[in-house]
């Protein structure tokens, strides 16, 4: 028998789905923007590593007998992700890498918070739980990683 999830986790966990695929979205696009060769491989590991966590996160909430909602297809993105893409997409082409970095660190930053959000949630199964903290921890690593070579370049 599956315990039903309370409506506030499986609605946080959809919204960490659809952040998942903004932030996929932005690196895309980058990707895409971007003429150098070392950025166009850092933005494509970029938007796999968030690929990766939206399906693991699906997986998830299918194993939780829940449905995750489908972004395919979505003509409305969140006001973050708008306010990401235009900090962000000016940078592209500037050659401004500390700014481009710093911007990077924003995106993390804010998927952490939103990371930490549902860890904070009653009623998280112990797999969920594990899944989240993982992401998470990865995206706090990467971020240190990249403001480790900002510093290192300055």
């Amino acid at each position: 028998m599956k315990i039903k999830h309370s409506e506030k986790v499986i609605t946080k966990a959809n919204n960490l789905l659809m952040m998942n695929y903004e932030a996929e979205k932005i690196y895309t696009d980058a990707h895409d923007i971007v003429d150098d060769d070392e950025l166009k491989s850092f933005f494509r590991e970029l938007a796999f590593e968030r690929n990766e966590f939206a399906r693991a996160l699906k997986n998830e909430t299918i194993k939780l007998g829940e449905q995750p909602q489908s972004f395919e297809g979505l003509n409305k993105l969140s006001r973050a992700y708008y306010i990401f893409w235009k900090n962000l997409r000016p940078l592209l082409k500037e050659n401004d890498t500390p700014e481009l970095f710093n911007q990077i660190c924003n995106i993390k930053e804010w998927s952490i918070d939103n990371y930490n959000n549902l860890l904070q949630e009653f009623n998280l199964s112990l797999s969920l739980c594990k899944l989240l903290a993982e992401q998470r921890d990865i995206l706090h690593s990467k971020m240190n990683s990249i403001k480790a070579k900002e510093i290192l370049e300055v």
